[in-house]
């Protein structure tokens, strides 16, 4: 799709005032009744894995501060990745990636940020070496958008399973835009990919703040 991702910037990986804004929870067991927005699936040496987005919503909020080129916004929902088949179970390494697309018209030294919190979770963060590890630590993923209109996708965060399931809990993941002309659209990923290098993802609805 000629979408590339850009890392962290850990310069700017800072403590956020007051309380955490986001919590990004990995659990071993499913939701009952979950609202399936959006899953997607493939075969990788001869299991099947799946990836789904469950309960998403995406709500843009007015941006503090009042700048008509800031937008704010807040993610709660759910991503989990199946691997299913004989010895599925018994399955090693697979990647478990969250983030996003942003596409934008214009801005003046503009910058997506997200920032989360996750309690007790050893979460690698992309193009860094530190690892979430200590009692509601927080980090910030940046992505520097061009003048012109564009497209960039943004691995938020992601984190290595062994077995057949994973589930992560997005709650009130919070996202800032500085710098836009016009809305902002935010789509939500969810990635697996295997030990072998295959990957699934399941991109969502589109969402306009």
């Amino acid at each position: 799709m000629g979408i590339k991702s850009r890392g962290f910037k850990a310069a700017r990986n800072a403590t956020v005032a007051g309380a955490a804004v986001l919590g990004l929870v990995l659990g071993a067991s499913g939701a009952a009744s979950a609202e399936v927005n959006d899953q997607n699936r493939i075969v990788s040496d001869g299991l099947e894995v799946v990836v789904t987005q469950e309960d998403t919503s995406i709500q843009g909020v007015p941006a503090l501060g009042g700048s008509p080129f800031n937008r704010e916004f807040f993610h709660n929902g759910r991503g989990t990745a199946n691997i299913l088949g004989e010895g599925a179970a018994d399955a090693e390494g697979t990647t478990f990636q969250f983030g996003y697309q942003f596409a934008w018209a214009g801005s003046i030294d503009g910058a997506i940020g997200v920032t989360y919190s996750t309690p007790g979770l050893e979460v690698e963060l992309p193009d860094a070496s530190a690892t979430v590890t200590d009692i509601l630590p927080q980090a910030y993923a940046e992505l520097e958008l061009t003048p012109a209109p564009g497209i960039e996708e943004l691995v938020v965060a992601e984190g290595e399973f062994d077995g057949d399931f994973k589930s992560v809990q997005f709650a009130n993941v919070h996202g800032t835009a500085s710098g836009v002309l016009g809305a902002v659209q935010v789509r939500p990923f969810v990635r697996a990919i295997t030990a072998n290098g295959d990957n699934v993802t399941t991109y969502g609805e589109v969402w306009t703040v």
